[in-house]
């Protein structure tokens, strides 16, 4: 988009540039909306719980995985979410505030849960990275203090 509003250059640049901006968005919606699709299939198909989204968001991240999807091709229409992505959370929120007395009548085990489950997490991620930090750090790697090092 740069050279599309640079004052040297000209008209073709300028279409060229905006061409290629256009393409490499709707290359990326596309590639986005396949895999929400799929997943939305793959839901219906599979009898499971998992929505459509998640199971669409999988496979995205398995496709970028193996890189079978450059990850320049969705770059530009990943920013435009991200960037949007408040307002994008403005129906779930209005959402949740449709069941307002819900929340009220259960918001002990509600907060329990959330406090509980990241609990959870922190403890498990604690331990998986003290794990993972041993294994990484073998006895050959410790550092010898000076005195150590003079002696023959």
């Amino acid at each position: 988009m740069k050279h599309f509003l640079a004052k040297h250059a000209t008209i073709k640049h300028r279409l060229y540039s905006l061409y290629y901006t256009l393409f490499s968005y709707g290359r990326g919606l596309i590639i986005l909306t396949l895999c929400l699709w799929a997943g939305n299939i793959i839901s219906k198909i599979i009898p499971i719980m998992i929505p459509g989204s998640i199971i669409g968001l999988l496979l995205l991240f398995f496709l970028l995985a193996f890189q079978l999807v450059p990850t320049c091709w969705i770059k530009n229409s990943c920013n435009i979410f991200m960037r949007y992505m408040t307002v994008l959370f403005i129906p779930a929120a209005m959402g949740i505030m449709d069941n307002y007395s819900l929340l009220l009548e259960n918001w002990i085990p509600i907060i329990f849960s959330t406090v509980g489950g990241s609990l959870i997490v922190l403890i498990f991620t604690a331990f998986l990275t003290e794990n993972f930090q041993k294994k990484i750090m073998s006895p050959k790697r410790t550092i010898l203090s000076k005195d150590q090092e003079k002696q023959p």
